[in-house]
């Protein structure tokens, strides 16, 4: 996602360190709790805040590089007065290191980028050694959850996941029927949704 530049959400984003974090420090106590749960790829931040709320009991990560919308999803957090939640804006692969020495209960990647060019499929987040990182990051029985409704992302994520040892893929559902008891939307979704578009949904637990 990329949005117009903010000149006021960098500043933002430094003035409050209590959640906007520059880098994942593992000593941070914030990580020992459970759940634990990450997302990847915030956007506005509308999935981490609505998910955090109907589960409040977990601690939730959520990475953006845009920094602008980081920003964006930032005011939001702030206004919400939510304390379960950390933000950094930096992109996966940069901040793997940092993220490899913890284990989180549950991963979303919701609506990533599609990358929809042949050439640029090494890009994506579910891109075979990018998603095999992605998955060492869950615990024993943790899950990664995957929402998309790109026609191109979705096919290309399942011959990704094939022959990958160690997890089982327990949804599959080429028209997700939404459901308020157990998630929540982002924008994207919201906005695909009323467009009469299908999401798609992936589920893998690692064992």
């Amino acid at each position: 996602m990329r949005g117009r530049y903010k000149a006021w959400a960098k500043p933002f984003l430094e003035a409050h360190g209590e959640f906007c974090v520059p880098r994942i420090d593992p000593a941070d106590p914030f990580y020992d709790h459970q759940p634990l749960c990450l997302e990847i790829g915030i956007g506005k931040g509308d999935f981490i805040l609505g998910y955090s709320a109907l589960f409040p009991e977990g601690h939730y990560l959520g990475l953006e590089r845009d920094v602008s919308i980081m920003g964006m999803a930032a005011k939001k957090v702030e206004e919400a007065g939510r304390t379960n939640i950390r933000l950094c804006a930096e992109d996966f692969d940069d901040l793997y290191e940092g993220l490899s020495k913890l284990s989180f209960d549950v991963i979303f990647l919701n609506f990533s980028d599609p990358w929809p060019k042949k050439r640029h499929e090494k890009r994506r987040l579910t891109f075979r050694p990018r998603l095999e990182r992605i998955l060492a990051l869950l615990r024993h029985g943790g899950e990664l959850r995957i929402k998309t409704d790109n026609d191109i992302l979705y096919p290309f994520t399942l011959e990704q996941i094939e022959g990958i040892q160690g997890v089982t893929m327990t949804v599959n559902e080429p028209d997700y029927a939404f459901d308020a008891a157990l998630d929540c939307q982002s924008e994207y979704e919201r906005n695909f949704r009323a467009k009469g578009q299908k999401i798609h949904r992936i589920i893998l637990r690692k064992e």
